[in-house]
């Protein structure tokens, strides 16, 4: 047949067809993995079954690693002692995580819809509290889950499964 256009998408294993139903608009939904040290950003298309690329981005906490901390003290017995080091480092890792999560927030931007914070350590907590804590418009947060070390494939993988949003595959025109 002349004209016939014998391209055919894919969802998953399943055919789908392929036109305006394909690229449907969808929620703008960003996925997080992230620990105190690290965070990825995973941002889906809007259309439902574009074939565009996924961004990630990644972003490092520059939080210092805690050490013991130890205090100083006078020659004299029972005098006195130098300040509290361990709560001043309390303090400063609070102040970084509060830093960091700020960062991660300005990065999610006010025009994310839906969103997912999963990963291995409790950093995923903070961070959703500080989401909640924002007065301006904030993405409405689907999940916050526990996850292991990923590569950034299978993160994009999770946060895809997660939305449901499989990966769409052209067959060759023939």
């Amino acid at each position: 047949m002349k004209g016939d256009d014998h391209t055919q998408c894919f969802i998953g294993v399943f055919p789908a067809p392929c036109g305006k139903q394909q690229n449907e608009i969808m929620k703008k939904q960003k996925g997080i993995w992230l620990d105190l040290r690290n965070a990825y950003i995973i941002s889906l298309p809007e259309e439902i079954n574009a074939n565009k690329d996924i961004e990630v981005v990644h972003l490092f906490s520059g939080i210092e690693e805690t050490s013991a901390t130890g205090g100083t003290r006078s020659k004299a017995p029972w005098g006195p002692q130098g300040g509290d080091p361990q709560r001043k480092a309390q303090e400063r890792r609070h102040r970084e995580e509060g830093d960091y999560f700020e960062a991660l927030i300005d990065v999610i931007g006010p025009d994310t819809e839906e969103l997912v914070i999963f990963g291995p350590s409790e950093a995923k907590y903070g961070l959703a509290n500080a989401l909640s804590k924002k007065s301006q418009k904030q993405p409405i947060i689907s999940s916050v889950e526990s996850a292991d070390q990923m590569t950034e494939h299978q993160m994009v993988g999770w946060v895809r499964a997660f939305f449901k949003r499989p990966a769409l595959r052209h067959l060759p025109k023939q």
